[in-house]
């Protein structure tokens, strides 16, 4: 009877941890860029070519530049109607609106704010920013009324020697990837988690959680449970963009697109 109780247990933990998630490749187009940002809601494209960032739908190919700010380090189009182009040589972001308007003039945190250096830069709701700074905090910045709403424990505090290199929020969770692996935070700056995986390549965040992306190899990831993605593919990852309940990835040639079922 024991045995069998064991038995038991032990499908019952390779079920729950191995479960597989299946794609289906609904698109396929070519893109001449440098960056492969993603696709909103409404499948309009975005992509960096020679640091000028486009924005490219059905209709028209809108485009803009700021070339006295150097290289454009990140774009987040988490809300296509406050896009956030961060530029980390000058310490500074642009917002564009929908239209790739300027909706603000130039940000220099080295004016605006008490720390010095912005290294990761995140939008999340409304006027909010969560930005990663060289005293090691993440810090949620208003970037309307310029002013600091929460600032959190340095991250050295939650895990030992984690550097941080990817940050990416949604309006619930700040996921700040490191070598070692990724530490979750809520909307107050609080910890909540931390995953244990070395060396992923991307992050991206989806519904509950993120998809990691290490070795080629995807992965949906939320609370204590890993589901490996399947897709077919016969190329080489360079950028990659998650949207609902599709992935799209970007070969330096082509982006193809997956519905994850």
């Amino acid at each position: 009877m024991r045995f069998f109780i064991i038995i038991l247990i032990t499908l019952f933990f390779e079920l729950s941890y191995s479960q597989e998630l299946e794609t289906k490749l609904i698109n396929t187009f070519d893109l001449k860029a440098d960056i492969f940002c993603g696709i909103d809601d409404l499948n309009s494209i975005y992509y960096i070519k020679n640091n000028i960032f486009y924005k490219k739908s059905n209709k028209k190919i809108l485009n803009y530049s700021n070339f006295s700010l150097g290289e454009i380090t990140s774009v987040d189009i988490h809300n296509s109607f406050k896009i956030v182009l961060f530029y980390k040589n000058f310490n500074s972001i642009i917002i564009l609106d929908n239209n790739l308007n300027e909706l603000t003039n130039k940000i220099d945190f080295t004016k605006e704010t008490l720390f010095n250096n912005i290294i990761l830069v995140s939008h999340t709701s409304e006027n909010n920013l969560w930005l990663f700074a060289d005293d090691n905090k993440l810090h949620l910045f208003d970037f309307k009324n310029k002013l600091e709403k929460i600032k959190a424990q340095p991250i050295s505090f939650y895990q030992e020697n984690f550097i941080p290199k990817l940050l990416k929020s949604t309006y619930k969770n700040i996921w700040v990837l490191g070598e070692t692996g990724v530490i979750q935070i809520n909307e107050y700056g609080n910890f909540i988690n931390y995953f244990e995986i070395e060396q992923l390549d991307f992050i991206l965040p989806f519904q509950k959680g993120f998809i990691s992306i290490k070795d080629q190899v995807f992965k949906y990831i939320y609370e204590n449970k890993s589901l490996q993605i399947l897709i077919d593919k016969d190329y080489l990852i360079k950028n990659a963009h998650a949207n609902n309940t599709t992935i799209s990835i970007f070969d330096g040639q082509k982006v193809y697109q997956y519905e994850i079922l």
